[in-house]
């Protein structure tokens, strides 16, 4: 992320796909792993989307488009992750319904 003001952004739209994803579960009662699995695809597909729009050569990048992606994934996951074990506790009690 460039800045923070980059930074904000991505994390106001980020946001609004939780929200969706919680209106999914809590409103109209889906099941917390499917949505996690469809939010997981919808990532998938419009990463790879966004891969093969921006690329000159699509097979001659994949395996370098598929690592950064993965790295960014994991970097992600692991700072939330680690967010969800420092505070714990106060998450678990907001989110029962999950």
């Amino acid at each position: 992320m460039a800045s923070k003001e980059t930074a904000s952004n991505l994390f106001k739209m980020a946001d609004e796909f939780i929200e969706l994803a919680n209106r999914l579960v809590t409103s109209e009662n889906k099941d917390l792993e499917d949505v996690g699995s469809a939010l997981r695809y919808a990532s998938a597909r419009f990463s790879a989307h966004e891969t093969a729009y921006k690329s000159k050569d699509l097979a001659a990048e994949r395996n370098d488009a598929l690592a950064w992606l993965s790295k960014q994934y994991s970097d992600m996951l692991e700072e939330n992750l680690d967010q969800h074990i420092e505070h714990f506790e106060t998450l678990k009690n907001k989110t029962e319904n999950h």
